[in-house]
């Protein structure tokens, strides 16, 4: 390379101008790798959390119960929220997974112990809007159309619970015109939520008797 250089000066001719990388591999006589850049979202594609809709539950169906028949995917109560309809009544159990391997293993694990949910993959923001109630909240039903305030405090003596969190609504019925009214209430803690459902579910409000129930 250096008497090729020594030759061109002597004769007067212009050199072409390389680049320090095409002037390295003349010296050394290697290739320079050709440009493979890579693709984050391949690379990413099984890495990172993974969201699933689990359905085939019923109303009675609890959060431990999904978390102990996916045994040894270490999912636990903040990795399981309950969808609720509007009338609040169970749709779905929505799971977040540590990986896309894992909501993968639980499809095969449904499979392998006779398909009794199904599993369907849903994005980020369907599980955010979620309302994550953890058993800390209680759905009262049945409540009079007159009823006020005061009477859900009447309802709860006794129950330490959080007053600003009370919120009194209408819904329809399942599969009727009649109308529901009813009540949420948060407590400190789910010992307390349970509590309140053991010890007031099936009292009266006014002249209805109402009932109570935990959400998930």
């Amino acid at each position: 390379m250096n008497g090729v250089v020594r030759a061109a000066l002597k004769r007067g001719h212009a050199l072409p101008i390389f680049s320090q990388q095409q002037l390295r591999c003349f010296s050394t006589g290697t290739v320079p790798p050709p440009h493979n850049p890579t693709n984050p979202f391949l690379e990413n594609a099984n890495t990172g959390l993974a969201y699933g809709r689990m359905l085939g539950i019923h109303k009675n169906t609890l959060k431990t119960d999904v978390i102990n028949f996916l045994e040894g995917l270490n999912l636990t109560l903040e990795d399981v929220k309950m969808e609720y309809t509007r009338s609040f009544i169970p749709r779905a159990m929505m799971v977040q997974f540590p990986s896309h391997n894992a909501m993968d293993e639980a499809v095969r694990m449904i499979n392998r112990k006779g398909r009794l949910y199904k599993l369907e993959r849903v994005n980020r923001e369907e599980w955010d809007i979620v309302t994550p109630y953890n058993g800390k909240t209680i759905l009262i039903q049945g409540i009079p159309r007159n009823a006020q305030f005061v009477d859900i405090e009447r309802i709860l003596s006794g129950c330490e619970f959080d007053h600003s969190s009370v919120n009194i609504f209408t819904r329809l019925k399942p599969d009727s015109s009649e109308l529901n009214r009813m009540a949420t209430v948060r407590f400190p803690s789910r010992t307390q939520a349970m509590n309140a459902f053991l010890t007031k579910n099936g009292s009266y409000c006014i002249n209805n008797r109402i009932l109570i129930q935990v959400l998930q």
